[in-house]
């Protein structure tokens, strides 16, 4: 067996994680995962963490039903998430948008984050044609993840978001799933 190490050298998922569909039973620990990501990377995320943690229980259930959410679990411990979400209508439902990506520090760097987009993209095989995302221009690690993944930039959201006042610019990237 490679060692940790080894493993994140070349890139292989870890073996002591495993990604599946978030359901009702894990609101608790998605609610507790999002919020930590929020605050520890203002940043990288377009929501606040005091207005998300200020929602109501059946907001954050009806959150997990409305989108495709996946967690990545390490024994127990919920470690990473990211979502597909598809807007309703004719008009704008052959694009979906990858959303929520967020991996704790304890699961960088082990293929988790791959493993996250890649059951995204398989759940909007057949539902769109093309995913997208947004995500900071300052976000070296997750624009590398990205592009490793299929994603190509097209544009930038220039003052996308502020955080404390201060402008913050986003890549806008798809790909055709």
């Amino acid at each position: 067996m490679l060692s940790r190490r080894c493993r994140r050298a070349l890139k292989l998922p870890d073996p002591g994680t495993s990604i599946r569909r978030l359901t009702s039973a894990d609101v608790a620990a998605y609610r507790a995962l999002r919020l930590q990501g929020l605050r520890d990377h203002p940043y990288a995320f377009g929501a606040d963490a005091d207005e998300e943690a200020a929602w109501p229980e059946h907001h954050w259930q009806e959150r997990l039903e409305r989108r495709g959410t996946f967690g990545a679990f390490r024994g127990a411990a919920l470690i990473g998430t990211a979502a597909l979400s598809v807007d309703p209508g004719r008009k704008h439902g052959h694009r979906g948008s990858l959303v929520g990506m967020y991996v704790a520090p304890a699961g960088r760097g082990t293929g988790v984050g791959r493993q996250l987009v890649e059951a995204v993209l398989a759940l909007a095989r057949g539902q769109v044609e093309t995913v997208e995302l947004s995500v900071a221009i300052a976000n070296a690690p997750a624009i590398a993840l990205y592009l490793a993944c299929g994603f190509r930039p097209y544009a930038i959201d220039a003052d996308a978001i502020r955080v404390d006042g201060l402008p913050v610019d986003d890549i806008l990237m798809r790909r055709p799933v």
